[in-house]
């Protein structure tokens, strides 16, 4: 026996003992084997990547910035605290807004951990690390662009190393933010989308988000350039480059007509649908859908079998309804109901924007829909305005049409096309555009204070140019253009502070016609006070507190109690 032993250890001792204490795993994909290569790389940047489809939600910033905004209430049902909570800047519970902490947290990790590995691995091409590397700083400075507009000041990880820190400071923030962008747009090569994989992340969509940014950070914390951590900084005239860049170079531009950025107008549901069958663009052609990963289209978020689905649709789309009846729309939460003043505002101050108004907003009530049976009270509803978002929908197209309009049969358009199985009939697989070219041409009139750029959208929509730039006209434009796309109250935010912010909301919502449980009633909820007390930001998760051992400390204004103030 002794023999064997000495053996063993002669053995072990042969193969030295850095050798011996090597544990990588050959069976299984680990931090000590993966990745390897360019393609592990690019298996890893999806798991980054899918952050995006975890956190569009019913706490998403993009649904959370319509329901505080001026232009939408929160409608759904008398349970629906949570939707009704973010409207009237309350608390239903004290974990209202983690879903979206833990995505984008989870999200920013990954792209911590792809950011330390890909330094480890030998590319046999340079430029996929580049491709890498700049998609995953792009995601990086998204999530935490989101996180501050929700919440302000949150704790900046840049690293995988489990850490407990408290909440770092906005120029920290924002300096990484910066940082993140500028290496993303250097290292993203200069292609445009038709050679470029859409749904990803390009150097056009960093100029685009470093521009946006820029003018929520210059704005709301009063700021003329942004900090780069490290030193150095970004200055206005250094976005404005960028975009300019991007306008001159990357391909973008708008679709030739409003409406055919949205899937209401997809070739199956637009020869059908009253609102569409006979419409012009304002070239003279046929409305027809541009379809997914358009030109206008800088940075969307894919959706699909396997991937996820696009929620804000279902949350936003008529609720409690049978499909033929509502045609071309599929039934939904019926939240984000939209405002009827809001409808009173854009008439006076754009009589002929009609192109741009009745394409974003679902009127119920106005023939040229030909909704001929809709259902009040649907589910039980509460604030109906039967108002809808145009815009988010499930939309439907015809099956056949034998026998009486109402006994004809439909189905998601989706389903026909693309054959997507009819068990997710209820459901919308279109890509969720984030930030389009409108919203491009819209930041360069608002940081260089000139209009040919506004003109250019006005002009899609058929409208008459501004001779003249003032902030006013521009934010009109905005509300208009890009209205229930998740922007206007972080806009409102930046142009006018919290304490401002709170005033203009309640002026734009108060007294606005709806039905609750069917009885007439009118908006009535104040926000000003909250507002000016919170600074407009979002309460930190109580869990994430409790978690952090009282290291993170809750935002101004949502102390226990004080959100009942």
């Amino acid at each position: 026996m002794k023999k064997y032993i000495w053996i063993i250890m002669a053995v072990v001792l042969s193969v030295g003992c850095n050798d011996f204490l090597k544990t990588t795993d050959f069976m299984e994909k680990s931090d000590q084997n993966f990745p390897e290569n360019a393609s592990d790389c690019y298996q890893q940047l999806t798991g980054v990547y899918n952050g995006l489809n975890k956190t569009i939600s019913g706490s998403c910033p993009y649904i959370i910035g319509d329901l505080i905004s001026d232009d939408m209430y929160s409608g759904g049902s008398a349970t629906d605290f949570t939707a009704h909570d973010f409207d009237q800047w309350r608390k239903s519970n004290p974990n209202m807004v983690e879903s979206v902490w833990n995505s984008y947290y989870s999200a920013i990790y990954r792209a911590n951990k792809l950011l330390e590995a890909a330094d480890k691995v030998a590319f046999t091409n340079e430029n996929d690390k580049k491709q890498i590397l700049g998609e995953c700083y792009f995601l990086r400075a998204y999530f935490y662009s989101e996180l501050s507009k929700l919440f302000g000041e949150v704790p900046l990880l840049i690293k995988s190393d489990p850490m407990n820190i408290p909440r770092s400071s906005i120029d920290e923030v924002y300096g990484q933010i910066a940082l993140d962008l500028k290496s993303a747009i250097d290292n993203l090569p200069s292609v445009i989308p038709a050679t470029a994989n859409t749904g990803h992340a390009t150097k056009w969509a960093a100029e685009a988000l470093m521009g946006r940014v820029y003018l929520f950070y210059s704005g709301y914390y009063k700021k003329d350039a942004l900090p780069l951590i490290g030193g150095g900084s970004i200055s206005k005239d250094q976005v404005v480059g960028y975009i300019n860049d991007l306008i001159a170079n990357s391909g973008h531009g708008l679709v030739n007509d409003f409406r055919n950025l949205w899937a209401y107008t997809n070739k199956l549901t637009v020869v059908d649908y009253p609102y569409t069958k006979d419409a012009k663009s304002v070239d003279g052609q046929p409305l027809l859908w541009a379809g997914e990963g358009n030109k206008e289209a800088v940075f969307d978020v894919n959706f699909g079998q396997g991937v996820g689905e696009n929620n804000v649709c279902l949350y936003f789309g008529l609720r409690g309804q049978s499909y033929n009846q509502v045609f071309p729309f599929g039934y939904g939460y019926g939240q984000g109901t939209i405002n009827p003043n809001l409808i009173k505002q854009w008439l006076v101050e754009e009589p002929n924007d009609t192109i741009r108004l009745w394409g974003s907003v679902t009127d119920i009530q106005n023939p040229r829909e030909g909704i001929f049976n809709y259902v009040i009270n649907g589910w039980g509803y509460v604030e109906e305005t039967r108002l809808f978002d145009k815009k988010a929908s499930i939309y439907y197209a015809f099956t056949s049409k034998t026998g009486e309009r109402k006994n004809w049969k439909t189905q998601n358009f989706q389903v026909i096309s693309d054959g997507i199985p009819t068990g997710n009939a209820n459901s919308s697989f279109v890509d969720l555009i984030l930030i389009r070219y409108a919203d491009v041409l819209l930041m360069h009139s608002e940081l260089t204070g000139t209009v040919i750029n506004m003109n250019k959208v006005r002009a899609r929509a058929g409208l008459s140019p501004i001779t003249t730039y003032s902030l006013a006209a521009l934010q009109t434009e905005r509300r208009h253009e890009l209205a229930f796309e998740g922007l206007r109250y972080y806009d409102l935010l930046r142009w006018f502070g919290p304490e401002t912010t709170g005033t203009i909301i309640d002026i734009n919502q108060q007294g606005g016609d709806m039905l609750n449980s069917k009885i007439p009633g009118k908006y009535n909820h104040i926000v000003t006070d909250r507002l000016k007390a919170t600074g407009g930001f979002m309460q930190i998760p109580e869990n994430q507190i409790l978690l952090s051992n009282g290291v993170l400390k809750q935002n101004p204004g949502w102390d226990v109690g004080s959100e009942l103030q």
